[in-house]
């Protein structure tokens, strides 16, 4: 069994080094030779929830890539013939819970993985089938990874970031408590995904087979079977909980030879062929995908488009995410940059082209619980295109976008606009506008000063118009949203007035 061992120790290395490299892709630190693919686009269960949503738009569910469904394949295909052998040799999350329970094998030594009588356990072992219908049918209605809030596999491999739900990691606590009484205890009662797997036991041609003729009735095996399977009483297991791990076909736990076998008609099947065919299809599978630029595990930021009525086949705003560059965006709703950058006030960007959508977040500071994020940009690409969105409550615009959208939209969505725009706030980025005390009795020129308050200081609109070059017919707009529209340079021009006040 150490050929299985090894082979569970080198996937899971795999894929902490993957999610550590995701983690310092994140904070702008690339490892060479690691991935920094998120555990999201290495996980085929990915492949599975977004089945419907594919079919029916052609897209995946968010965080899931074509390499999930890559992976996918492979897994089904090692399934159908061998069964669940990705639960017992690959998979990091069962890998972790057989490491957790060899200290409750020390501790209760033959009590342990008996606390539960086998008449409930088996009962027990078909909520992981509730779960999983639960998982496909919510998935497909909300096109989100929902389970992944719960997921202790993701908190597992994502301990050290900040993007993991509290409650993922007390599923993750639980986890690690009920496997020092019993093993692999996630995968017995709650794995959808293992649940899925398992039904290729019925019928995959390579079986576990007792030799009842040899057999000595030791109960080893069953002692041995990490699921609990009775195996000491059947001739051919086919219990959906088998996860093809072959502990029981070992010499080491079997005393006679040859009494129980894993094999393929009268074709016994070693330890060897099982991990060469494994590694090799995912070798093959990967690599070949890779070859043929079939693997990404990044998003094609292609959104979900509309799929009926009158904007059917029209990319739907509503699937912009954060991970979005503005070029992403205009390549995928023809909205230029330069009207995003002026209507979101980024004119201080040097390369706006690769703006991520999600820095819009916490840029500007409102007095009021509002934030300029994700779903301000879907709302200005719906009016922009003249989409159909219905946004998140408060979702705001700057008002800068007004000169961008005002001889776009029709005349019913105006009221609608100016009704939801604020004007720009203090950044918080230091090198841009530092917050001033209000307070103060002399009068200094501000994000929020209008040209109404620089004339009553004195400034003549000949002077205004000297020193900008035009101003506007409403001279209660503050100067700020002024320069956004005529991009130029707020601080250049705040520098110019001062010099006349």
């Amino acid at each position: 069994m150490k050929l299985r061992k090894i082979i569970q120790i080198l996937f899971f290395v795999l894929i902490l080094l993957t999610s550590i490299g995701h983690g310092l892709e994140e904070s702008g630190v690339s490892i060479p030779l690691i991935s920094s693919a998120s555990l999201h686009a290495v996980c085929p269960f990915g492949g599975v929830v977004s089945i419907y949503e594919y079919f029916v738009s052609g897209s995946y569910v968010k965080k899931v890539h074509e390499s999930s469904f890559i992976l996918m394949f492979i897994v089904f295909g090692l399934a159908i013939v061998l069964g669940p052998v990705f639960c017992g040799w690959i998979c990091p999350f069962g890998t972790f819970q057989e490491w957790v329970s060899k200290i409750g094998r020390k501790v209760f030594k033959k009590r342990f993985n008996t606390f539960i009588p086998y008449k409930v356990d088996k009962y027990l072992r078909f909520i992981r089938y509730f779960i999983l219908i639960l998982v496909l049918v919510k998935t497909a209605q909300s096109v989100e990874l929902l389970f992944a809030n719960i997921d202790p596999y993701y908190a597992l491999f994502n301990i050290w970031s900040d993007e993991v739900a509290i409650t993922a990691y007390i599923a993750l606590l639980v986890v690690v408590i009920l496997s020092l009484f019993v093993e692999r205890p996630f995968c017995k009662y709650a794995c959808p995904y293992g649940a899925l797997l398992g039904i290729t036991n019925l019928f995959r041609p390579a079986k576990i087979k007792r030799e009842a003729s040899t057999c000595i009735s030791c109960s080893v095996c069953d002692k041995k079977c990490p699921m609990n399977i009775p195996l000491s009483n059947i001739d051919v297991s086919k219990d959906h909980q088998c996860i093809s791990c072959m502990e029981c076909t070992s010499e080491a736990n079997c005393p006679k030879a040859d009494t129980m076998t894993f094999s393929i008609g009268k074709r016994v099947l070693s330890y060897k062929n099982v991990a060469i065919i494994t590694v090799s299809l995912f070798i093959i599978g990967i690599g070949g995908s890779m070859a043929l630029n079939l693997w990404k595990t990044e998003s094609s930021k292609i959104p979900v488009k509309f799929s009926s009525g009158e904007f059917e086949g029209i990319n739907n705003p509503a699937d912009i995410r954060g991970s979005y560059t503005l070029e992403d965006v205009k390549n995928a709703f023809d909205v230029p940059v330069d009207d995003i950058v002026r209507a979101f006030a980024l004119l201080d960007i040097k390369n706006p082209e690769s703006f991520m959508i999600k820095e819009l977040e916490g840029r500007y500071i409102f007095e009021d619980d509002i934030e300029i994020g994700t779903d301000a940009v879907r709302l200005f690409v719906a009016l922009y295109r003249g989409l159909p969105y219905t946004p998140e409550e408060d979702t705001v615009l700057l008002r800068p976008a007004n000169s961008v959208l005002k001889d776009i939209i029709s005349s019913d969505k105006k009221e609608y606009l100016n009704s939801i725009l604020v004007d720009l706030p203090i950044m918080t980025n230091d090198s841009l506008i530092e917050h001033q005390d209000e307070s103060t009795d002399i009068f200094e020129i501000k994000g929020k000063t209008t040209f109404k308050e620089v004339i009553d200081q004195g400034v003549s609109e000949d002077d205004l118009i000297k020193i900008i070059g035009s101003i506007p017919d409403n001279l209660n707009m503050t100067i700020r949203d002024y320069s956004i529209e005529i991009q130029k340079e707020f601080s250049l021009i705040k520098s110019e007035l001062e010099g006349y006040l």
